[in-house]
């Protein structure tokens, strides 16, 4: 008696169909995977471009944050804005950039250069605004130029925020020591009073105090 081997040979619609149920898997991962990153990437605030055309090297921009720091400072000086930088126009990249001095987000606590688009992201700022400091283009230049020298000199952040000490700078010591150099007190000698535990000193300078000086030409909100 003769056995005769068989061969089962696939089904060629079942095989067909499981390929066609993987692929179709595989095309939904993607998916979601790529829907997952959109979500999950910075996004970036769009100021106008007809505000940008106005701008000068050594303007201030100014905005207001979400973090508990941002609230402390518009409660306590009821202004609009808690954070302020000065204007740097990169000619290689063809941008406006931010130069200021910001506490750790995930970062050394160095100075930072950025771009303004990156400085206004809606993660980051609730609102905006440009400031003008009344002088020549020249002065303002030199200002963002001053500012430019202490990234590239990698000072800190300044955590204790002492206006005595220039080794490490805040924000609106950042841009009020800018314009000191060229001759030019933006807080107009304006100070605010902060407990101890914030600054050893007693008072420092909020960006409201450079919005209200003699010295600020105008304060314009930006458009997003």
């Amino acid at each position: 008696m003769r056995l005769r081997l068989v061969m089962l040979q696939p089904n060629v619609q079942v095989t067909n169909r499981i390929r066609k149920s993987r692929a179709n898997a595989a095309l939904f991962v993607l998916v979601c995977v790529a829907i997952e990153l959109y979500a999950c990437s910075p996004k970036q605030a769009a100021i106008s471009s007809e505000d940008q055309d106005k701008w000068r090297e050594g303007d201030l921009v100014l905005r207001c944050g979400f973090g508990m720091e941002s609230k402390v400072v518009t409660n306590r000086t009821r202004s609009a804005f808690s954070h302020i930088g000065i204007l740097h126009y990169d000619s290689l990249n063809n941008e406006w950039q931010v130069i200021h001095a910001v506490p750790a987000e995930g970062e050394p606590e160095y100075l930072k250069i950025e771009p303004v688009m990156r400085f206004f992201s809606p993660e980051r700022a609730e609102r905006g605004a440009w400031l003008r400091v009344n002088c020549n283009d020249s002065i303002a230049r030199e200002a963002a130029h001053y500012a430019l020298g202490k990234v590239a000199e990698q000072v800190l952040f300044d955590n204790d925020y002492l206006l005595a000490d220039s080794t490490k700078l805040y924000c609106t010591e950042l841009v009020w020591r800018a314009y000191r150099k060229q001759g030019i007190d933006i807080s107009g000698g304006r100070r605010h009073s902060v407990p101890t535990l914030f600054s050893k000193e007693g008072e420092g300078i909020f960006p409201y105090d450079i919005e209200k000086s003699a010295t600020t030409l105008f304060v314009k909100p930006l458009k997003h």
